[in-house]
């Protein structure tokens, strides 16, 4: 049950390049705000001052010292008092600080409204040119060898659109590793996303290895086309279709909401999709 006397907390995405991409919402939400909790004071302060906000408490708030301020934040809310959560760039707990924080929330019956805004993710997507009805954001790769070899197995399988977010010094070996584990592969990479140097480049993971022109500043979102499905063909067998055929049925689903939701699964096509769910449903009928 919700603790009436608790504050909420509000995640306020910003501007990830242009400060124009800040919403009215988002505004009005840091103006009533008495504390702001910030990845650099400095960044948020400059924001404010761009829109004549005057500046309330600043707390800083990151990944170093995200754990140690919790028992400070959470004291506020339980006063009764809001707080307003910002990244650098963004929207909060998208590959920035606050994850630990709202899970916590969660547990204790504390509010958290998210308000929709700026993210450098679905810009990535929607300019890749890519089917983007699935995809999955795996972010920064893990910087640990061992777990960063098996987020790269995951990628290889993944049979749609993956987004990884990558650093300038890191992004010719990732290109590298993505092209050893995936193979060649189609690769939308937009830099600067909503700045003054706003780039998109469309290639293939062979021919960007080499490729000693791409300028190496700013922040990048990888978009990288899925597993291929003549090498998915060989990873389901037709027993795990039928199973997922009958998980969709028996859920309600009608036969082409069945026959959409495989295609899109297994890589099929419409017919293809469609016959098979038909043959499903003749079998099963003669039982």
């Amino acid at each position: 049950m919700m603790k009436a006397a608790c504050g909420v907390i509000y995640l306020v995405p910003v501007p990830i390049g242009n400060l124009g991409d800040v919403t009215l919402r988002a505004l009005e939400t840091i103006k009533s705000a008495t504390l702001i909790a910030c990845e650099d004071t400095r960044k948020t302060a400059f924001l404010l001052n761009h829109y004549q906000i005057p500046i309330p408490k600043l707390i800083s708030f990151h990944k170093f010292n995200e754990r140690q301020r919790e028992a400070l934040l959470f004291a506020h809310l339980e006063s009764g008092n809001d707080l307003v959560v910002v990244s650098d760039a963004g929207s909060p707990g998208i590959s920035d600080p606050c994850e630990s924080l709202v899970q916590l929330a969660i547990q204790k019956g504390i509010k958290v409204i998210a308000l929709p805004g700026a993210s450098a993710l679905i810009p990535a997507i929607s300019t890749s040119g890519m089917r983007a009805q699935q995809f999955q954001f795996v972010g920064f790769l893990p910087a640990d060898n061992a777990k960063r070899k098996l987020k790269l197995q995951e990628i290889s399988a993944y049979q749609f659109p993956s987004i990884i977010y990558e650093s300038p010094h890191r992004l010719l070996d990732c290109i590298k590793e993505l092209l050893e584990y995936c193979g060649n592969r189609r690769i939308a990479i937009s830099r600067e996303i909503s700045k003054l140097h706003e780039e998109h480049i469309y290639s293939t993971l062979e021919e960007l290895v080499n490729d000693d022109e791409i300028t190496l500043k700013g922040e990048f979102a990888i978009v990288l086309q899925g597993c291929p499905p003549e090498d998915l063909s060989e990873s389901f067998s037709p027993s795990d279709i039928n199973y997922h055929i009958a998980r969709c049925l028996k859920s309600g689903m009608g036969t082409r909401e069945t026959s959409a939701d495989i295609a899109l699964v297994f890589a099929l096509s419409r017919s293809n999709a469609y016959n098979t769910v038909i043959a499903y449903l003749k079998k099963v009928a003669k039982k």
